[in-house]
């Protein structure tokens, strides 16, 4: 451990690309009391926030972990491949002892060797915390490694997920769990997880970010938007239960009452839906949607963004852990259509900063925007109440201080 007056803190972001872990994160980092506490983060992608990270003055260690080869040997994988090994997974026998033997593989030939660099690594830099940013089952090797290494871990639970016997071993031995919604914390704690470890600390914006002086018209020229074009915007990594294709079809139906609409699809694909861009881009042309649809890929200008859009829309089709976008929207003044599961009651009240919708109903959806784009008044008045929500709940002060609470309980 060290023992200087900063406690060094080890942040690990396992996420393959930017996503609302790696933004929530930077917000952490970026106001960090490093009076207190110095942070170094290992990254397992070198996504776009590397760099700003970097440029934080933070240490980075950047692993390519993801594309690596598959860590089943080959006659493994030829074997389940097979005709004899197809049918032996059909029997319930058979199912268990092939999972339990690619668990087995994975453990020894990916978690264990992740671990044992991260415990190195925790030695070699006198690591006093671990900071893991996804949930248990995206982080074993970090509550693991900081197990070995003898320090506490604080676990970030950011998404739902259900826990297999490894899992609740390693609930028992991280030290903390920061929870970043209500419903995220009630799933984990029905799932096994230690209901003392756990509080809620809900990510917040730096509302001065949304108000410096933003060149809307140079943004919304950006995405492709004239100037009397009134743009409905989702944004979100490209995976299908973001609910996109619920969008589309949402926006099929926008076009007939509002001529004027646009939608803006804001994010990137992930590693494991490499087609699923393919599959929305022909839907867009077997709606006859042409060019009231644009793709403009990952922005890191989330301000500005917002600022181009007169809504945005959550259509996800699963639980939302909790939707930083919404909180996004709200801080630039813009009203919000989302569907109602998971956290997003925590974030918005309908009819006062959005309208909640019922998941993937493209015809409820379509008429939640329909009305706010037809009265500009409740839309403005709608986004107002929202600014003034995220000043309330969702400032950046509330997480900063929930959090670095957490490690002086740990850390006295």
């Amino acid at each position: 451990m060290s023992s200087s007056a900063n406690r060094r803190v080890l942040f690990l972001d396992t996420a393959p690309t930017v996503g609302g872990s790696v933004i929530s994160l930077y917000e952490l980092v970026r106001g960090l009391d490093r009076r207190s506490y110095d942070p170094l983060i290992v990254t397992y992608a070198p996504h776009a926030y590397v760099d700003r990270f970097r440029a934080l003055g933070v240490e980075v260690i950047s692993w390519q972990v993801y594309g690596t080869p598959d860590h089943r040997p080959a006659w493994v994988q030829r074997t389940s491949n097979s005709t004899p090994g197809r049918r032996v997974r059909q029997t319930a026998a058979g199912s268990a002892l092939y999972h339990g033997l690619g668990f087995g593989l994975f453990f020894m030939r990916r978690l264990w060797p992740r671990a044992r660099a991260l415990s190195r690594l925790i030695e070699q830099q006198h690591i006093d915390l671990v900071h893991t940013n996804i949930r248990i089952g995206h982080d074993r090797e970090g509550i693991l490694a900081a197990h070995m290494a003898g320090v506490p871990c604080v676990c970030h639970v950011r998404d739902f997920e259900r826990l297999n016997w490894l899992d609740r071993r390693l609930a028992n031995a991280a030290a903390r769990f920061i929870y970043i919604s209500q419903a995220v914390q009630r799933s984990h704690v029905a799932a096994g997880a230690p209901c003392a470890k756990g509080r809620v600390v809900y990510n917040g914006l730096d509302l001065e970010s949304f108000d410096a002086g933003l060149d809307v018209e140079s943004s919304r020229s950006s995405m492709g938007l004239a100037s009397d074009d009134l743009a409905v915007g989702l944004v979100g990594r490209l995976e299908s239960w973001k609910g996109h294709d619920v969008f589309l079809r949402a926006l099929a139906q926008v076009k007939d009452a509002v001529p004027r609409v646009r939608g803006i699809i804001v994010g990137d694909p992930v590693p494991h839906e490499p087609h699923y861009r393919a599959s929305l881009v022909a839907m867009q042309t077997e709606l006859n949607l042409g060019d009231r649809v644009a793709f403009v890929g990952h922005r890191s200008d989330v301000p500005a963004v917002m600022s181009a859009f007169d809504v945005l829309v959550l259509a996800s089709t699963s639980p939302e852990p909790f939707g930083r976008v919404l909180i996004e929207a709200m801080a630039a003044s813009k009203p919000v259509v989302a569907t109602n599961a998971g956290a997003v009651p925590e974030i918005i009240e309908d009819g006062e900063q959005g309208l909640i919708v019922a998941p993937g109903d493209p015809v409820a959806l379509a008429g939640a925007i329909i009305r706010l784009l037809l009265n500009q008044h409740l839309a403005r008045a709608m986004g107002q109440k929202g600014r003034c929500r995220v000043q309330e709940r969702f400032h950046v002060r509330q997480y900063l201080d929930g959090v670095q609470a957490v490690y002086r309980e740990l850390l006295p």
